[in-house]
């Protein structure tokens, strides 16, 4: 009885777990059994002494028959009891393995990024483009071609107003551009082309509007090196505003691709130094033609360097380059040295707002500002000099809201002509300034519209100017 009540009791405190429940509900059972029990002995030992007579003796069987009886109901119950508890514990180890048998919850499966072929790691990527272009050109638009397919300030014409001439819309998609990336163990390639520079014979706009696929850029890089065409280590490719236009601020920002081989030598997470020997190719002009001639007498490569930064203000670049001149004709040859520097960066503004700049100043680097608008020297019968240059752009960038941003930018570029040395129809100077507004309704799809004013002038002073409103969609992948 003390060891029933004990499990009464445990029964009453705390949670009541399976086994306890289990417990509880035999409690009864066993309790009658006791009972019955006590009763048999209470009817049993009183009469112990009548067991002489018949009569007792028959009581007593009569007795002892029902006390067997009751034991053996109270037997049956037990087995019962147990068969119920064994029926219990089996469907608990069964529930315990269904419960086991449930798989672990599985983590979703990382979005794939690129396709493996052996150990390398291959991703291709680029964007369409659609673009609408309408211009002014004040004294005469220029034939078809790459001065109407973006801005390129030596389009502008300059001179007497063309007769009858108003505004041209231009339609194409010749930026669309394609690009493959592979990674390995072993260092990286990468290729990239479109369809704006594209030389060689294209169809007319009249059919078809095809355009050849040209290369832009093509390398392999392993470690701190990197070999092949890419972007001039001269130019600083971040700071360059957000435009729909192919370039934007055209003839103040360095811009160049070519072949190198450049070495970066990481000083720490926020300072890296870059050396380069590039191709080399000298353009140069003559006291009679304003036309540039690409000579390709070069001796020695284009030698480059340049450290960039970063800090709490913003991004920055610093780049040097020294460079070889050189004219070759028949049994002579002239050559002069060109250098220049160029000072770039990215500063934040608030939380999304930022400045973008540029400043390159030198001699004999035409070729590398504003596609070539000045020429690299000029060549004379008994001179051979490298043309001066500065040139620059600002550009702030204005977030209105998450999928909604503008570019303000304004861009020039100043060449020191000399007197009886160039043609006076060179160039003098360029300006230009532009405002644009630009809004991503979805991811990768980017909607814009820019307005333009830019103008150029000659040395010996006549000048032409351009408005342009230019619309664009791009869609990256």
């Amino acid at each position: 009885m003390n060891s029933l009540s004990g499990r009464q009791s445990d029964a009453r405190e705390g949670e009541a777990s399976p086994q306890r429940e289990e417990e509880t509900m035999r409690a009864p059972t066993l309790m009658r059994a006791c009972l019955m029990a006590g009763a048999a002995m209470f009817l049993f030992a009183p009469n112990f002494a009548l067991a002489q007579t018949p009569q007792s003796r028959a009581d007593l069987e009569a007795r002892v028959k029902a006390l067997e009886e009751a034991l053996a109901s109270v037997r049956a119950e037990l087995d019962a009891s147990k068969q119920r508890d064994v029926a219990a514990d089996d469907k608990i180890v069964r529930v315990e393995r269904q419960v086991a048998a449930i798989p672990a919850p599985v983590a979703p499966a990382a979005p794939v990024d690129g396709f493996k072929v052996g150990d390398a790691t291959i991703k291709i990527g680029g964007f369409i483009k659609a673009e609408a272009l309408v211009s002014d050109f004040k004294d005469g638009a220029p034939p078809a071609g790459l001065g109407r397919d973006f801005y390129l300030p030596s389009a502008i014409a300059v001179g007497a107003p063309a007769a009858n001439q108003d505004f041209v819309t231009d339609l194409h998609a010749k930026q669309t551009r394609l690009w493959i990336n592979a990674t390995s163990p072993i260092g990286q390639i990468y290729a990239e082309g479109d369809f704006q520079t594209s030389p060689g014979t294209q169809a007319s706009e009249r059919t078809t509007n095809g355009t050849n696929f040209a290369l832009r850029r093509a390398y392999f890089a392993n470690g701190d090196w990197l070999f092949g065409q890419d972007w001039s280590t001269f130019q600083n490719v971040g700071a360059l505003p957000e435009t729909p236009d192919f370039i934007g601020p055209t003839e103040g920002t360095v811009f160049v691709r070519q072949v190198q081989a450049r070495y970066t030598n990481k000083l720490s997470d926020t300072v890296n130094l870059q050396f380069a020997i590039e191709n080399a190719e000298a353009a140069s002009v003559t006291p009679a033609s304003a036309g540039l001639v690409e000579n390709d007498d070069d001796q020695f490569p284009d030698v480059v360097g340049r450290v960039n930064f970063k800090n709490d203000l913003g991004e920055f670049t610093i780049a040097g380059l020294a460079r070889q001149l050189r004219v070759a004709a028949g049994s002579t040859s002239e050559d002069t040295l060109g250098w220049g520097l160029s000072a770039s960066g990215k500063i934040k503004v608030g939380e999304q707002d930022d400045i973008r700049f540029m400043l390159t100043g030198g001699d004999g680097i035409g070729r590398y500002v504003g596609l070539n608008l000045a020429p690299d020297a000029t060549d004379t019968a008994t001179d051979f000099e490298a043309i001066g240059v500065l040139a620059g752009f600002i550009a702030y960038r204005h977030v209105w809201a998450k999928d909604l941003r503008s570019t303000a930018m304004y861009s020039f570029q100043n060449i020191d002509n000399t007197t009886g040395l160039v043609s006076t129809t060179s160039t003098d100077s360029a300006w230009s300034a532009a405002v644009n507004l630009f809004y991503t309704p979805v991811k990768g799809v980017d909607l814009g519209v820019e307005y333009r004013h830019a103008e150029r002038e000659l040395f010996n002073g006549l000048s032409g100017d351009l408005d342009r409103l230019h619309l664009v969609a791009k869609r990256t992948f």
